[in-house]
Order: C-alpha cells, then structure tokens, then sequence
C-alpha cells in the first residue's frame, strides 16, 4: 500500500514537533514543507525521509502547489484558513493549531478518532490542554459519570501554554470548548477558568474539578486511570504517583500525564490533575491523527 503523503505548512515550535514526530513514522511520507525558514526545511526533509520539496511560506495557501505534488494531507501549523489548502488541491487538512475556519470534526487521538469519516476533509486537533485532559476525562466520565466540571490551567512563568507568546497567557486555553467537540455526550458540562501561573515549573497542568453521578474515592479514581494508563490510554496517558511528575523525558511521546499525588474526593465532587510538557507528546497525537485520517 503506498505511503500517504503529508506537507507541513508552518516553522514554528509546533511545525518543528511535528517534522520530528514524522521522522520514522509508519505508512506517512513527509513530501513537501512550507515555511518562511525554507533553508532549513531540506535538512528536515532529509531526517523524516522526505524526497520532497521545501517551499517558502506564501500568505495565500489557495496557491501552493499540492495539486501537483498529490498530497493527501497537510498539516497546517499556522492557524490560518485551512480550507485554503484544501482549494490548493490536497485531498485533507489537519489543522495543528487553533484554526480560523469551522472544521468538520475535532478530533482528540484516543479518544474520539474512531468518529473519523473519510467525508472530513478538514479536521481540527483541538489544543494540547485538550489532548492533556480529554483521556482522563472519558475514563472518569465512562467509570463515575460527570455531571458537571471546571477546568482550570496552570502554566510555568515563561509560557507553556497554547500560544506563541512566552510572557502573556490566553484568557483561555479552549479545552472546555474542544471538549464539547470531542466528547458530545458531556456537551455543556464543562466550563474554564482563567489560566494561572506557577513559578519554576516547566511544565503545564489542567486541573478538573467535577461533580461525579455517584460517590467515589481517592483509591478508585486513582486506580481507574493506573489501568487506563496500563491499558487501552498505555501510548497516550502516563500514571504519575508523586505530585508533579509532569516533567515528561525528551523521547516520552506520551500527551498527558496524570497526577494521582494531587486527587481529592469529598463525596461526589473530585479534583484530578494532569499535565504536559511542550510540543513533543502533542505533535506524536497529530502523526496519530494524520494515519487515522488516511485510512478512514
């Protein structure tokens, strides 16, 4: 069966993630990068296996040429119209970064990629916070119910969050939103607060707050997500049993890490933490997603 070919459209800390997760991945050949920092996109091209072509950056996605390079997906890593690419004349897009336009479905690798239809053409990666709670939030969801929950971010001081800018932190991280999408059973049962800062961390955390359907405890929730992490999650979620374990190794290509040193129960309302760390576990979730999309 022949590889699926991928273009990278972006250079920033994500299109870097991205370009490395690539690197050896089954059944994708990486065909073309465009990116204002074209000079280093053949070296990139090289390491993922790529035979392909380095394009720089155009404003105007409707001009590049994936008609003529037959890409099958690219995944766009500037946040702009996405469709674009799609007129361009790829078959799919994957949207790595908040998009501009309306997608035809959000998709959470793990969680909700089973929904993928071959009819999405255009499909959002929701945000890393989402990608961070939304594995914790279905097994906990599937197990105890959630009636209703707040989500609350809490990132270093230098920014690890959702956005480009390392001092100012978004009024948001969209998870509440994304998860919505991604878990359309709990529609309106989430709600965010604004992200908090916490000095001399490197890392990022989601706190969930949620009234469960029935009474629990810190044993049973933390046992649930040791064998969601042990089982069906093993690829995807990480069981941290110290506090603060966020701190992922360079080459752990897992996107969250759940922190069972920080989970309280008073009857039926529970508090979990989970975390993350940069790029690298959120960018192997969009080479996850891209597979799925080429074989739905």
């Amino acid at each position: 069966m022949a590889a699926t070919r991928i273009a990278v459209a972006g250079d920033g800390r994500i299109a870097h993630s991205v370009l490395a997760a690539l690197r050896g991945a089954d059944g994708l050949q990486l065909v073309a990068i465009n990116a204002a920092g074209a000079p280093r996109a053949p070296a990139a091209l090289r390491d993922a296996g790529g035979a392909g072509v380095a394009l720089s950056r155009v404003r105007d996605a409707r001009r590049l040429p994936w008609k003529r390079h037959a890409i099958d997906i690219v995944l766009d890593c500037t946040g702009r119209d996405a469709r674009a690419h799609l007129a361009a004349g790829a078959r799919k897009v994957l949207s790595c970064a908040p998009a501009a336009t309306a997608a035809d479905a959000t998709v959470v690798y793990g969680v909700n990629h089973g929904a993928l239809r071959d009819t999405h053409r255009a499909v959002d990666s929701a945000c890393r916070a989402t990608h961070c709670i939304a594995p914790v939030a279905r097994v906990l969801h599937e197990a105890l119910g959630i009636s209703n929950a707040m989500l609350t971010a809490v990132h270093s001081r230098r920014h690890d969050g959702d956005g480009d800018d390392d001092f100012a932190l978004p009024m948001r991280t969209g998870a509440a939103e994304h998860l919505h999408r991604v878990l359309p059973e709990l529609d309106h049962c989430f709600d965010e607060t604004e992200p908090m800062r916490m000095p001399g961390v490197h890392a990022s955390l989601i706190g969930m707050v949620f009234v469960a359907q029935r009474a629990t405890s810190v044993d049973e929730v933390n046992a649930l997500m040791q064998c969601a992490a042990f089982g069906p999650y093993a690829g995807i979620l990480r069981y941290g049993d110290t506090p603060l374990t966020t701190a992922l190794a360079d080459r752990d290509t897992r996107s969250s890490v759940f922190e069972a040193g920080w989970t309280q129960v008073s009857g039926r309302v529970v508090k979990v933490c989970a975390g993350y760390r940069g790029d690298h576990g959120f960018a192997h979730r969009l080479v996850d997603t891209a597979r799925a999309m080429a074989h739905a």
